[in-house]
């Protein structure tokens, strides 16, 4: 798996990172951590935020 990191050194996308973490983590009824947050947005967000940005 080939993750571009630099969004974890972005600190817009560590904010929108901790709010896909809170609403994750509010879907599962349980605390899902901010390394599965941060790999599951980076998955389903990055590049079309990164687009957008």
């Amino acid at each position: 798996m080939d993750l571009n990191y630099s969004f974890l050194k972005d600190e817009l996308a560590l904010e929108e990172i901790r709010k896909h973490k809170w609403i994750e983590s509010e879907k599962q009824k349980k605390e899902i951590g901010f390394a599965t947050a941060a790999v599951d947005w980076i998955k389903k967000y990055g590049q079309s935020w990164k687009a957008f940005r």
